[in-house]
C-alpha cells in the first residue's frame, strides 16, 4: 500500500508540474505583447543595456531604470541575439519571457531540496506546497512574462535550502550572504530575506553560544552588503534614496489605518489570481484563494489553541524556519505598506511564497479531513482546476 501511495504521489506531483509548465507556455505565447505589469519598461531596460552598454538613469515615474540591474543583465544576451537576427519586438519579448519559465523551473527544483532537508514526508503537505509554486494563478501569469520578481524567487529558494541544510557550516552562511547580495542586486524586496536569515540562524544556533551565532550572522550579512553597496551608493547619489523610487508617495500615519486596510485587501486579492497589464483581469478567482487562506489561518489558530501536539508533530524540526518565516512575512507586509505606500501588490509577497505555502499546508493539515487517503488527490485537483479555469478565462479576456 505504501508503495502504491508513493507512486500515486509522484504521479500527482508530475501532473502538477506538467500543468504548471503548460499554463506558463500558454501565457507566454498568447498574452499580448507588453500586456503584463510593467513589461514594456522592463523590456526597455534590457534594450538600453544591450544597445547603450551602460546603466540607465531613471527620469520618469513610469520607467524601471531605478531598479537594480542583475535581472536585466542576464536577459541582455538573449535580446542581443534576437536583435542580431532582426526579430520583431513581439518575438523578442517571447524569447525573454521564456527565461522567466526557466527561472520558475529552478525555483521548483530548489523547493524540492528545501522540503527534502526539512524531511517533509507528508504527501498532503508536499503536494500543497508544490501546487502553490506551480499553479498559483497570479504566479503562473507573472512567471511567464518579463518581470524582475522572477529572479528573486530562485535566489530566495536557494537561501531557504541553505538555511535548513542538516549540517550548517561557515561556508554555508557565506553562500547565503552572497545570494542575499545577488537578491538585492535584483530587487530591493529581497531585503525581506535578511530578517528570515537572522531569525532562522538565531533559532538554529541558540544553544551553541553567542560568538558562533554572531559569526554566522556576520557571514550571512556582510557579503550581501559588500555586493549591494556600490549599487546602493549609486542610487543614493542619483535619487536620494536606496530604492531609487521617485514615484513613491510618502507615508502619513494620520491616514494610515483606512489605507492600510485597503492595501491589505489589494495584496490579498492580487496575490491569488490576477492577470493583465494592470492586474485588471480577475473575476471571482481571488475570492477562492482568499477562502483557502482564511481556512488555513483558522487551522493554524485551531492547532495553537486546541491541537498543539498535533501542530508540533507536523512542524518537528521545521519549527525554527516556520516561526522565522511567519515573522518575516509580517515584516514584509510592514515594509510593503510603508515603503511602497499605495502600491500594495500580492507579488511583493512572492519572495516568501515557499514559506507561505508551507505554513498554509500545515494549517490545513491540522484538520482531520486532510488525513484522508484521497486528500492529496483533492488538493492536486483543486489547484489544477483553479489555474486551468483562470488561464482560459484570462486568455478569453485578452482576445476580447
Amino acid at each position: 500500500m505504501n508503495k502504491v501511495r508513493g507512486v500515486q504521489t509522484r504521479q500527482l506531483l508530475t501532473a502538477t508540474l506538467a500543468i504548471g509548465f503548460i499554463g506558463r507556455a500558454a501565457f507566454l505565447l498568447l498574452t499580448p505583447t507588453f500586456y503584463a505589469p510593467d513589461e514594456r519598461p522592463h523590456f526597455e531596460y534590457v534594450k538600453y543595456l544591450a544597445e547603450q552598454h551602460s546603466l540607465p538613469v531613471s527620469t520618469t515615474a513610469t520607467d524601471e531604470y531605478f531598479q537594480p540591474p542583475l535581472y536585466y543583465l542576464l536577459l541582455t544576451p538573449f535580446y542581443s541575439l534576437a536583435h542580431a537576427l532582426s526579430l520583431r519586438d513581439s518575438i523578442t519579448v517571447r524569447i525573454l519571457r521564456a527565461f522567466s519559465i526557466l527561472l520558475w523551473g529552478i525555483t521548483v527544483l530548489l523547493a524540492f531540496k528545501f522540503l527534502e532537508c526539512l524531511s517533509v514526508d507528508d504527501a498532503f503537505v508536499k503536494i500543497f506546497v508544490v501546487g502553490m509554486i506551480a499553479l498559483l494563478p497570479t504566479f503562473t501569469f507573472l512567471s511567464s512574462v518579463i518581470n524582475n520578481d522572477n529572479l528573486i524567487l530562485p535566489i530566495g529558494a536557494a537561501i531557504l535550502w541553505l538555511l535548513v541544510r542538516p549540517e550548517p557550516s561557515l561556508k554555508n552562511s557565506a553562500l547565503i550572504g552572497i545570494l542575499l547580495g545577488l537578491g538585492l542586486l535584483t530587487k530591493l524586496t529581497a531585503i525581506v530575506y535578511a530578517p528570515l536569515i537572522a531569525l532562522t540562524l538565531l533559532m538554529r544556533f541558540r544553544k551553541t553560544g553567542a560568538p558562533l551565532v554572531l559569526l554566522h550572522l556576520a557571514l550571512s550579512i556582510i557579503p550581501a552588503l559588500i555586493i549591494w553597496s556600490p549599487w546602493a551608493l549609486r542610487a543614493w547619489g542619483l535619487y536620494g534614496s536606496l530604492s531609487g523610487m521617485s514615484g513613491t508617495v510618502p507615508f502619513e500615519w494620520g491616514t494610515a489605518i483606512p489605507v492600510i486596510w485597503g492595501e491589505l485587501g489589494e495584496i490579498n486579492k492580487t496575490f491569488w489570481a490576477v492577470s493583465g497589464e494592470y492586474n485588471n483581469v480577475s473575476s471571482f478567482y481571488p475570492i477562492v484563494g482568499k477562502l483557502l487562506f482564511y481556512l488555513s489561518l483558522a487551522g493554524l489558530l485551531y492547532g495553537l489553541l486546541f491541537k498543539r501536539e498535533r501542530l508540533i508533530s507536523l512542524a518537528r524540526e521545521d519549527a525554527a524556519v516556520m516561526l522565522a518565516s511567519a515573522l518575516a512575512i509580517l515584516i514584509n507586509l510592514v515594509l510593503i505598506l510603508i515603503l511602497l505606500y499605495h502600491q500594495g501588490q500580492g507579488r511583493y509577497l512572492f519572495p516568501l511564497l515557499i514559506p507561505i505555502a508551507l505554513l498554509m499546508a500545515v494549517g490545513l493539515r491540522v484538520f482531520p479531513a486532510s488525513g484522508a487517503a484521497n486528500s492529496r488527490i483533492h488538493v492536486s485537483a483543486f489547484f489544477i482546476t483553479y489555474v486551468l479555469s483562470f488561464i482560459c478565462f484570462s486568455l478569453a479576456v485578452f482576445r476580447a
